[in-house]
């Protein structure tokens, strides 16, 4: 089995248009994709000395980070949604033509660096809004 190497894979944002064309995030140099769940305590009176415990619903965290190259329409769209109310937009995450993720997110936390000297930074968090379409990122066809 081969690595898989995040240079293959790519963060997409939707134009919100009827049918939707989902563009690569220029300048992309990295992304983390989180799933998070609370726990949920299942104890009860007759557990003992050991509780149970399980997981509530999930929570998907996308956090995106680059190099800003313009003019780039996916990032003009992130950053339109990250100034809309509310802040949403589809995202999809893909390896090629395999879509691994696709569902609507909000956006937040959206920031910039402009070094005197050096290239100018974006990242920003997404965070799903509901069930995605597609959540499966052993997805290879």
């Amino acid at each position: 089995m081969a690595n898989e190497y995040g240079k293959d894979w790519r963060v997409c944002m939707g134009d919100g248009e009827d049918p939707e064309v989902f563009t690569a995030l220029g300048g992309e140099t990295g992304f983390s994709f989180r799933r998070a769940s609370a726990e949920i305590d299942l104890s009860d009176k007759s557990s003992g000395s050991y509780g149970s415990t399980g997981y509530g619903q999930q929570k998907l965290t996308i956090s995106v980070s680059g190099n800003l190259k313009l003019p780039d329409a996916a990032f003009s769209a992130l950053f339109a949604a990250s100034k809309a109310s509310p802040p949403e937009i589809n995202v999809q995450i893909k390896k090629g033509s395999v879509i691994k993720f696709h569902g609507l997110v909000g956006v937040g936390n959206f920031s910039s660096e402009h070094p005197q000297t050096g290239a100018v930074t974006f990242s920003c968090d997404m965070a799903n809004i509901g069930a995605p379409i597609i959540d499966d990122l052993t997805a290879t066809v």
